[in-house]
């Protein structure tokens, strides 16, 4: 009796203890699975984490690329603003002299009243007339050139402007209103979708999108990792239905609220800066750089020209004339108004060109900026 007792005892132990090896053995294969999937996941995210790390070169080389053309176009506008400083120089120049003819001529005038000699005063006044004349025609063409190159200045100063904006707005994750995109690759279930436009097309990181079916915003993006030609966007949490699912093709636009607030900018008095491509005022002349001033604010280059050059220097490079007569006094007869030493006159006056046929004047060959000027026939 005592035998079966114990036989059907160790019955049941054995059956506990298969029960429990049952048990153990079911325990160990759902670790091992578990551990299976921990290894893969740990591999994924590696891969994430150098793709964000190639993520991150390719955007540091295009800010360095940005920065590059930056400095390229801030050198352009200065050689261009140094260029337009010389052309204002030039003309001020050529202002003056026109406006030593003009007294000259005002001058030969008034004698020509008090002289007897009215001959000889309106051949004079005749040759400065034709000074005139040419340094009018002097200043209208550095006018021109000055017309010219203060446009230039305008252009590349907007061109300057427009990359800084550009800039800015890719440091701080801004996409242009009115940006479109599609959903290239949706995975719904991990949080994130791959778009089908990068660097290219517009996009920058941490840029605030949304996705749109129809009319209705179906979620919100925030933007991950940007490359060329595409670009991986995080979905914000709760911003998607229970039971949607973003599909490829979806079009992904700008959020109508973005997170990165911009702040308007200063001008250097502190004053709101005018806004990019403003027209000017009605007749208002476009305003000239300072003299030496560097339009992004930094310091005048050294050596720059402060100064115009001096009265009755030649603005083309020719040697300065001699000194002018004293104030107050009238230049003499027959010499020259701009300072040059008189010419000896000849023993015989020189025979007066008889005009071509058709009765045309022929060309002055006097000198307008300092040449001596012979003295006129004496009748």
């Amino acid at each position: 009796m005592v035998w079966k007792i114990l036989s059907a005892l160790t019955a049941v132990c054995l059956g506990t203890a298969c029960y429990f090896a049952w048990a153990n053995q079911k325990a160990l294969v759902e670790e091992r699975k578990r551990e299976t999937y921990a290894k893969a996941n740990l591999e994924e995210q590696k891969a994430h984490i150098v793709q964000a790390e190639e993520a991150k070169k390719n955007r540091e080389t295009q800010f360095a690329t940005v920065t590059k053309d930056l400095e390229t176009t801030k050198t352009a506008v200065l050689d261009t603003t140094t260029k337009a400083q010389t052309k204002e120089q030039e003309l001020a120049v050529v202002q003056t002299n026109l406006d030593q003819i003009t007294k000259i001529v005002n001058d030969l005038q008034k004698q020509i009243d008090d002289a007897g000699d009215i001959k000889a005063l309106l051949a004079q006044i005749e040759a400065i007339k034709k000074e005139r004349a040419e340094a009018e025609a002097a200043l209208t063409i550095q006018s021109q050139h000055l017309a010219a190159a203060q446009e230039r200045v305008t252009s590349l100063t907007n061109a300057a402007k427009e990359a800084e904006e550009r800039e800015s707005r890719g440091r701080r994750g801004i996409v242009d209103s009115d940006f479109t995109a599609k959903v290239a690759q949706s995975y719904t279930d991990w949080g994130f979708v791959v778009l089908n436009k990068g660097n290219g097309g517009g996009v920058f990181a941490n840029a605030d999108l949304e996705v749109k079916r129809g009319k209705e915003v179906l979620a919100k993006l925030k933007v991950r990792n940007v490359d060329q030609n595409s670009s991986v966007a995080d979905l914000v949490k709760g911003s998607l239905a229970e039971g949607e699912r973003i599909r490829q093709g979806d079009l992904v636009v700008a959020a109508a609220e973005q997170s990165a607030k911009t702040a308007p900018a200063k001008g250097a008095a502190g004053t709101a800066a005018p806004a990019p491509g403003a027209p000017a005022a009605p007749g208002a002349a476009p305003a000239a750089p300072a003299m030496g001033a560097d339009p992004f604010g930094a310091p005048a280059a050294p050596g720059a020209p402060a100064a115009a050059p001096a009265m009755g220097s030649d603005p083309f490079g020719a040697p300065a004339a001699p000194a002018a007569p004293p104030a107050g006094g009238a230049p003499a007869m027959n010499s020259d108004p701009f300072g040059a030493a008189p010419a000896t006159p000849p023993a015989t006056p020189p025979a007066t060109p008889t005009p071509p046929a058709g009765g045309a004047t022929p060309p002055s060959t006097a000198d307008p900026f300092g040449g001596a000027t012979p003295p006129p026939a004496k009748p």
